[in-house]
């Protein structure tokens, strides 16, 4: 074969192919938009059929429930099951039901056991069992309204069924019935294409051949409804498919199911058929079909015509393309020789650099793995140190802190750094008045200060030292290390100081004082000692001083020496006060420290302050130390005293012996659960 015909042949080959390609996505696009069309129009069949359904369910679901809630005597007629008097009743009520709705069909008394009772329109009918109602009950919810299509013995209805109460028990049911022939009916009126309906298994009766054209079709029914198209092609329907294609006398139709219906239960009992004419639209496909195998045609015509007779010129250019292709092939030859020579010598070249830069790498990859163990050695130190420690920038801004400042400044986890540490620190707007980094700013050494910050309620000594870059300075190491706790364990030591001194004072006093007390009630029971003793004419006055007998001077020592001994317990309670013991816990009896203490108090408070003291018959040992009791205890009374020093008042204590029931280990957690002795002070002051 010549060269000249493979070329030919080649080229149409091409153009046959890319024809027939752009065929086949033709004849495909047109199959599309057909099939389009057919959705659309399913669509709006489904939703007309919903929106009828809908509105059939509002129309007669108020209407039954009001039948059934106005007519009493229907419902009791229902109960009694008097067939013929409840016929008689309901008889006027479909009358003027038809008479509103001419495709209203029936109604319907189903007993709970779903059989039919009665049916209007066709009186007295008793069908045990029967299968083609509606059933209204079920296992789980009980009886329950319900609207939907069902397959009677007579054709294929929309029910609404309202299920009926007599004194609360359920009696059965009734339903309404409306003909299909609405629906198909509204398809016609607003689709306007030919309409069917395909019913599975239905039964055909006399009524329904002679009104329709009903034909028996794949295990079913398809009702024509006169319909000229469905009459005559029913036979070459096949109804199990969704789409079907027929070519009639006609023109061409593309017959699709736009609805299937299923009964309440949810088991399809029909479909409604549409067929859709597309002659039109098969004519114009054909007549681009055609034209577009006549254009391949020409085409094919055309290049055959110029190829055959510019073959040579063509050939003849691509012969000298190649021997021009030739000459560039030898240039890209040598180029490409001499190219790989400087290849070779750039990639020994590359070659070395790469080893120094894998070198380089390396030593760089190793200084960053210790300048990165570093770093974490260096956080891992400044974390541990316990004392709040940030690094600030010039204006005492935070650059970083480390984790105890973190604790102190923030513990609700806020972020610290980028905040100025006065504003942390002190909560203020301006840096400290006596701030060391102020100094430090000014001669460029550290400082350090003691610093009380009252919006932390904490006491530091703070330290700056500057940091420096050659004479800049550019920042600031911030150390505050906190003394409050120092500070008040110094407070505490010098009030403890304080008070041993006193005690020391006290113990001193109370000495002196009871030798001086040794020395009035020594001299007074010498003199009661030597005073003779009283005769029967009452002791008369000693000459000289008529107005004092001897009985007068007795008694007058008596009270010296009570007041004496009084004086003296109230020194040897002060003792008792001074002396300073090692704490010690022992089993031990209050009762007689809280008497003690309050002997104490009556002889030192005021005698506008009345004491009154109440304890319980049989007071429980307790495992306490009783100088701390006694402290605990004297503190209480003298808060008490000074809220009634002014207008008196009366001090109340009392000591009980308790069981710690629920009530007490509520109020107090920390008990257990046992026998305690309770001692309360209470006041009348304010």
């Amino acid at each position: 074969m010549q060269i000249r015909t493979k070329t030919i042949l080649s080229v149409l080959i091409v153009i046959l192919a890319l024809s027939g390609c752009y065929l086949y996505i033709f004849i495909h696009q047109q199959r599309e938009n057909r099939q389009l069309i057919i959705d659309n129009n399913k669509i709006r069949a489904r939703t007309l059929i919903a929106t009828v359904a809908d509105r059939l369910s509002q129309q007669y679901r108020g209407r039954i429930q009001g039948l059934i809630y106005s007519r009493r005597d229907i419902v009791q007629l229902f109960a009694g099951r008097e067939r013929r008097r409840l016929f008689k009743a309901i008889l006027p009520v479909f009358k003027q039901l038809r008479r509103e709705d001419k495709y209203f069909s029936h109604i319907n008394f189903v007993l709970p056991d779903n059989s039919l009772f009665l049916q209007i329109d066709k009186p007295g009918q008793n069908e045990e069992g029967c299968a083609c109602f509606p059933k209204v009950t079920d296992g789980v919810s009980g009886p329950r309204m319900a609207s939907g299509f069902e397959d009677d013995c007579y054709g294929l209805d929309f029910f609404i069924v309202q299920p009926v109460y007599e004194q609360k028990k359920y009696i059965g049911s009734m339903s309404f019935g409306i003909r299909i022939d609405e629906f198909l009916d509204a398809l016609r009126e607003k689709l306007d294409l030919p309409v069917a309906l395909f019913l599975t298994g239905a039964r055909l009766d006399k009524d329904a051949l002679k009104n329709h054209a009903a034909l028996p079709i794949g295990g079913g029914v398809i009702y024509a409804y006169n319909d000229p198209f469905f009459t005559g092609n029913a036979q070459r329907l096949h109804i199990r498919n969704e789409n079907q294609t027929l070519d009639t006398k006609n023109g061409v139709y593309d017959v699709f199911t736009s609805y299937v219906i299923k009964n309440i239960q949810g088991r399809e009992i029909g479909r409604i058929i549409q067929a859709l004419d597309v002659t039109r639209l098969v004519e114009s496909q054909r007549r681009d079909l055609f034209r577009l195998i006549v254009i391949t045609l020409a085409l094919l015509a055309v290049a055959t015509v110029i190829l055959y007779f510019s073959f040579n010129t063509i050939l003849g250019r691509i012969g000298e393309l190649n021997d021009r292709l030739r000459g560039k092939n030898e240039e890209l030859r040598r180029a490409g020789e001499q190219l790989e020579a400087l290849v070779e010598k750039r990639t020994a070249e590359l070659e070395e650099t790469n080893r120094h830069l894998k070198e380089e790498v390396r030593r760089r990859q190793e200084a960053n793995r210790a300048l990165h163990c570093s770093v974490h050695e260096w956080q891992s130190t400044f974390d541990a140190i316990s004392d709040p420690v940030t690094i600030l920038d010039r204006n005492l801004v935070i650059v970083i802190a480390n984790k105890a400042a973190h604790e102190l400044l923030s513990p609700d986890g806020g972020e610290v750094v980028g905040r100025n540490c006065y504003t942390l620190f002190a909560a203020g707007s301006e840096p400290c008045q006596n701030c060391p980094a102020s100094a430090a700013s000014y001669d460029g050494v550290s400082h350090e200060q003691k610093i009380e910050h009252n919006y932390l309620g904490k006491t530091f000594i703070v330290s700056c030292s500057p940091i420096v870059d050659g004479k800049e300075i550019l920042g600031f190491v911030h150390t505050a290390r906190d003394i409050t706790k120092e500070k008040n364990l110094k407070k505490q030591l010098v009030q403890a100081q304080k008070m041993e001194a006193i005690a020391t004072l006290a113990g001193g006093i109370a000495h002196d004082f009871n030798n001086i007390l040794g020395a009035i009630l020594g001299n007074a029971d010498l003199l009661l000692y030597r005073i003779p003793p009283p005769r029967q004419d009452n002791d008369s006055a000693p000459a000289g001083d008529p107005g004092i007998t001897l009985q007068d001077v007795r008694v007058n020592l008596q009270a010296i020496k009570k007041a004496g001994n009084r004086a003296k317990e109230l020194v040897s309670q002060i003792l008792t006060f001074s002396r300073q013991t090692q704490t010690q816990r022992r089993n031990v009896l209050v009762t007689p420290v809280i008497k003690e203490a309050i002997k104490l108090l009556r002889a030192s408070l005021p005698a506008n302050i009345e004491i009154n003291f109440v304890q319980d018959k049989h007071i429980d040992h307790i495992y306490a130390d009783l100088t701390r009791v006694h402290q605990v205890f004297m503190n209480l009374c003298t808060n008490a005293a000074q809220a009634m020093k002014e207008k008196g008042g009366r001090l109340d204590v009392s000591l009980r012996s308790i069981e710690a029931g629920p009530e007490e280990l509520k109020r107090y957690p920390e008990l257990q659960p046992g026998r305690y002795v309770a001692l309360a002070v209470r006041d009348t002051g304010h």
